[in-house]
């Protein structure tokens, strides 16, 4: 599972993404309809070629990332589930420079949506691409959702590797990060390839 931070625009371009549709407060609009409209959504993030192959080209970072680590593990980018941190971004941008009560109803909601996604899919791997500075408290909510955590490993500001049930996660900085995150984006690839070997 790779995890990033916000949704930044990218699926509420239609301006059909609000709260009020996804809350069902607007007539003639089902949760169904809003449901169905969110996977049209995410089957454009790995659109398929006419011959039937994932197009694996994107200028986004984090898509390049993502892209990487399905080729580097040898498996489908599809394999590999995506989630956000934050179910919402305000604008295009981080709700984290809302005003504190409208960011905590963000995370709270966020935190149950990403739990459920977890307990449900219960990946091997979680790797947290969602930023190295400002996400940890809400990263530490989530797995607190989840039953507790264990820290192996600490490179502060760079990389922490972690256990939450029989998950192995690794935090690290949005792909898109330079000065030194590289490293640390492929020594996660690394790990997983190493445990991998090893059979978890």
């Amino acid at each position: 599972m790779l995890v990033g931070r916000e949704t930044a625009g990218w699926n509420t371009l239609s301006g059909k993404n609000t709260i009020s549709r996804v809350l069902g407060l607007m007539p003639d609009v089902t949760i169904g309809q809003v449901v169905e409209e969110a996977v049209d959504r995410y089957r454009k993030h790995l659109p398929v070629q006419n011959y039937g192959t994932t197009n694996l080209k994107s200028r986004s970072r984090f898509t390049q990332y993502h892209f990487r680590l399905a080729r580097e593990l040898n498996i489908p980018p599809q394999a590999i589930v995506y989630a956000n941190l934050l179910a919402w971004d305000y604008d295009g941008l981080t709700p984290l420079n809302r005003p504190q009560n409208e960011v905590q109803e963000v995370i709270l909601a966020s935190l149950k949506l990403l739990a459920v996604q977890i307990k449900h899919l219960e990946p091997n791997f979680i790797i947290f691409a969602s930023g190295a500075q400002r996400t940890d408290y809400i990263i530490k909510q989530v797995l607190t959702e989840l039953g507790g955590y264990k820290t192996s490993s600490v490179i502060p500001g760079k990389l922490w590797e972690f256990k939450t049930g029989n998950a192995i996660c690794f935090r690290i900085a949005h792909p898109r990060a330079m000065r030194g995150h590289q490293k640390y984006r492929n020594e996660v690839i690394a790990r997983i390839k190493q445990l991998c070997t090893q059979g978890g």
